[in-house]
């Protein structure tokens, strides 16, 4: 028996069931803000509804060299406290074109810039908490620069074949949730014929 009312979950009803009774700003600073908002879900009682609202959405690459290869970007995370592997990604501000900030990323974190660019997808993290969202492009045709990293990132890289980083994504080694879902969504594209041919040609070598 399928559940009826607020929650079922039916595939036809897509209405905003929430109320926003008052918006409340508990803190900000340049990079998001933090709400306290009083909702009401359908006929439930008020409640508080705390989240987190992203000032800019970020940017994933994955840069793909002629030799079918990526760079990932190695650097210790403060809030986790550890060292992680990533491709590279950064920061968007919201009145600039995201893939422009994609190129002023691949180009601080690798040094690199490319001449073709595909735009995968673009995701959320965690939705119930934090309404950031990130763009996820591969990058090819690619050539070579100096990087130049922001003054509070210490980046190594390593330049691994393409199937070797999917490897990484699928073990764990490589946490960031954007990045593996970058990855692995190249990996399922490329076995449906679903990429451009010369990007194709890349990563079938």
């Amino acid at each position: 028996m399928q559940r009826q009312g607020p929650g079922a979950g039916t595939d036809g009803d897509r209405s905003n069931p929430w109320t926003v009774l008052r918006k409340e700003e508990k803190f900000t600073c340049s990079y998001f803000s933090v709400r306290s908002d009083t909702v009401q879900f359908g006929a439930a009682l008020p409640r508080a509804y705390n989240s987190i609202r992203m000032k800019s959405i970020g940017v994933t690459i994955a840069p793909i060299d002629d030799e079918g290869c990526t760079t990932l970007v190695g650097q210790y995370r403060y809030v986790l406290d550890r060292f992680t592997w990533e491709l590279p990604a950064g920061g968007c501000r919201l009145d600039q074109a995201p893939v422009e900030a994609a190129k002023i990323e691949l180009s601080e974190e690798t040094g690199y810039r490319a001449a073709s660019w595909l735009r995968l997808f673009d995701g959320t993290v965690a939705p119930g908490s934090i309404d950031g969202r990130t763009q996820c492009f591969v990058a090819w045709g690619l050539q070579r620069g100096t990087p130049h990293p922001e003054p509070e990132e210490e980046l190594v890289q390593r330049r691994v074949p393409f199937a070797e980083s999917i490897s990484m994504a699928l073990s764990g080694e490589i946490s960031h949730f954007a990045s593996i879902s970058l990855l692995l969504g190249i990996q399922t594209k490329l076995a449906r014929g679903e990429l451009p041919a010369e990007l194709m040609k890349l990563l079938a070598d």
